[in-house]
């Protein structure tokens, strides 16, 4: 979770802060929440893959990503956000009500840079809406493929999580991140799942210390280069504030 003085966080508020009204809250599965929201457009509009930030403590700030946009004159965004950690972050997430008004912070959309068109996508419960995000943008984009989206979620969320994304794989998590992943992605690897669907980019996002480990699977096996991975990490063992 970003964390800066007070006085960065009310510049960056005079700055970036959009008008935000939260019209609905929901629990899709276990350790997840859902926020429906009316906010202010940046310029150039929300975008699906658009970071925005909030403010949980006049010195904190937490970092999500767009999943939908919808509505009218598009200021209807959802986002999808992991609470299975214990924290500030967490328990605001959990004090919001329908008909709260908070403020978003968000400048102008710039995309992650992706490669190629027949694309993999990993990453754990807190990276879902920013990878469910940009499967749909490269699933609406002349030429792309999604060649298989992996997931690492807690243990009960899975089965509920399955049912509302089919052509997704969710992986129940084990006492170690990013293991059963890896033993998925190692797996897929040995037995040639990818061969003959012309994979050419992946997108890894969330934990950095498993981040490394897919990245140096898909390079060994030569399924990949090292160029046309994307990486993206947002939380370390031992560290705060990615």
């Amino acid at each position: 979770m970003p964390q800066a003085p007070a006085f960065v966080g009310d510049l960056a508020t005079s700055l970036l802060g959009r008008r935000t009204d939260v019209l609905d809250v929901r629990e899709p599965a276990p350790g997840f929440l859902e926020l429906e929201l009316r906010a202010e457009a940046p310029s150039g509009g929300w975008q699906r893959g658009h970071e925005v930030q909030f403010r949980i403590t006049p010195s904190l700030t937490r970092r999500y990503t767009v999943r939908t946009v919808g509505g009218p004159e598009s200021e209807h965004i959802s986002i999808l956000a992991a609470t299975e950690a214990a924290g500030p972050g967490t328990a605001w997430l959990r004090s919001l009500r329908v008909g709260d008004r908070i403020t978003a912070l968000a400048a102008r959309y710039w995309p992650l840079r992706e490669h190629g068109t027949r694309r993999l996508y990993l990453g754990d419960g807190c990276s879902l809406g920013t990878l469910d995000a940009y499967a749909q943008r490269g699933a609406a984009s002349v030429g792309a493929v999604t060649v298989a989206v992996a997931v690492e979620v807690p243990a009960p969320a899975v089965a509920p999580l399955a049912e509302r994304w089919p052509e997704y794989r969710f992986l129940p998590a084990g006492e170690a991140p990013g293991v059963a992943l890896q033993s998925w992605l190692e797996r897929a690897l040995r037995e040639g799942e990818f061969k003959g669907s012309g994979l050419d980019g992946a997108l890894l996002l969330g934990h950095a210390q498993s981040i490394q480990r897919q990245r140096r699977a898909l390079t060994d096996s030569q399924a990949l280069s090292r160029r046309a991975i994307t990486t993206k990490p947002y939380w370390s063992t031992g560290k705060t504030g990615l």
